[in-house]
């Protein structure tokens, strides 16, 4: 089985986990109905109520539907409480529910963009970004759907996900080894597959501002669309990551990527800035801007994606 159909078979399954929706709520987005059972997994009114609200101001048009099952899970906690209340205390438990990940760290993000650039379309996605430190060692995983349709045919369908391993070699600095996938059918490319090593470090380290740089050789592997061409490079990765909380609830943040391969050099850039709305919820705003110096025959260089969306912080 080819990698490419592996990733996509597991990015399938991962997204199949989510409970079947009731009758009443076969209208829901995919994507919204998944940050919705999440929520509610985790039996907080306040938390439920809060999410519901921020996901109807991103999906208006489906609002009955989304406020109509919140009222009905919402119900339906009272009895368990009162059940809860008066038996033993349960032991704690790493697989009790589906939102019960610890000690990973991270975010769960689902709204609406709008894209220009390959494609003009009004598009849902959803993301994950987690990670796990177990001694010197860092996990990182990170994966993204982003799908559209227009008069029922799709216009936009990108998706992908990468997982990097770090080793601290003090605070302040450590070595990496990266592995990412990504498909977008409005590259011009088939998939594009790399993987580096490298080494991280940050220059600046506070509770309020964090700034990081990492870089390192690799290799990436990118089939063309049109001419099956396949472009296999040497290649030389770089980012920055800046992470700054503005004030208490309000955050902001800056990355900055950069691919190169002696055929063509990508660029992204990666501004967001979160409101929190409660402990676990928030709202981002998200500004993405990616420019490829030689895309393929028919492609423009630069693709650009505005993001409004609902996150929940584990």
């Amino acid at each position: 089985m080819s990698y490419k159909t592996t990733s996509a078979l597991a990015l399938s399954g991962a997204l199949a986990v989510c409970p079947a929706l009731a009758a009443d709520d076969a209208a829901i987005p995919d994507v919204v109905q998944a940050l919705l059972d999440s929520v509610h997994e985790t039996g907080d009114v306040e938390d439920i109520g809060a999410v519901t609200r921020a996901v109807v101001e991103v999906f208006p048009d489906y609002a009955d539907a989304i406020n109509a099952q919140s009222e009905r899970r919402i119900a339906g906690l009272a009895p368990l409480k009162e059940i809860d209340a008066d038996a033993a205390p349960a032991e704690p438990s790493d697989k009790a529910g589906l939102l019960a990940v610890s000690p990973w760290d991270g975010k769960i993000q689902a709204g609406a963009s709008f894209a220009s650039g390959n494609s003009d379309n009004l598009a849902v996605g959803l993301a994950l970004d987690a990670a796990r430190t177990a001694g010197a060692f860092t996990h990182n995983v990170k994966a993204f759907i982003d799908i559209a349709e227009s008069n029922d045919v799709t216009n936009q369908k990108r998706w992908g996900g990468e997982y990097q391993l770090d080793y601290a070699f003090s605070d302040r600095t450590y070595a990496y080894t990266r592995f990412s996938y990504e498909e977008d059918e409005f590259s011009g490319f088939d998939y594009r597959l790399f993987g580096g090593v490298g080494l991280g470090h940050f220059l600046y380290k506070s509770e309020s501002l964090t700034w990081k740089i990492e870089g390192g050789p690799g290799y990436r592997y990118s089939p063309i669309d049109l001419t099956r061409e396949i472009e296999e490079q040497f290649a030389f990765y770089a980012a920055s990551e800046t992470d700054w909380v503005i004030r208490e609830g309000v955050a902001f943040s800056q990355d900055f990527y950069v691919t190169w391969t002696s055929p063509t050099t990508t660029f992204q850039s990666v501004s967001a800035l979160t409101t929190s709305l409660t402990e676990a919820i928030s709202t981002a705003l998200t500004l993405e801007y990616r420019y490829e110096t030689d895309p393929p025959d028919g492609r423009v260089n630069s693709d650009t994606v505005a993001r409004a969306s609902v996150v929940y912080g584990f």
